[in-house]
């Protein structure tokens, strides 16, 4: 029993070694791509991203945006003025004190 254990684990070895690697991401007879600056540009900044605003900028300021209606998962009613996603309840008859979100 032991002798076909090791005889099929070097059977085993043998045939794993004539595997070859395939762990080549490119086609090995493709010729490397130029370096940048040689025959082409280098990328723009942050690829997708504009350029950061000039010395002395403002940034816009945005309004938060208020809203008078909560929403439950039961329905809606209306409550005081808050900003929206803010966390709000009602009371809705016959299911109680529910809480909902500005939408």
């Amino acid at each position: 029993m032991r002798h076909r254990l090791s005889l099929s684990a070097l059977a085993g070895a043998m045939l794993l070694s004539a595997v070859p690697a395939g762990a080549q991401y490119y086609d090995p007879y493709r010729p490397p791509p130029p370096p940048y600056g040689y025959d082409r540009p280098a990328p723009p900044y942050g690829y997708d991203r504009p350029p950061p605003p000039p010395y002395g900028y403002e940034r816009p300021r945005y309004r938060r945006r208020f809203n008078d209606i909560c929403v439950t998962s039961r329905g809606e009613c209306p409550t005081q003025p808050l900003p929206s996603g803010s966390p709000c309840s009602c009371y809705i008859p016959g299911f109680g004190n529910k809480r909902g979100a500005v939408p």
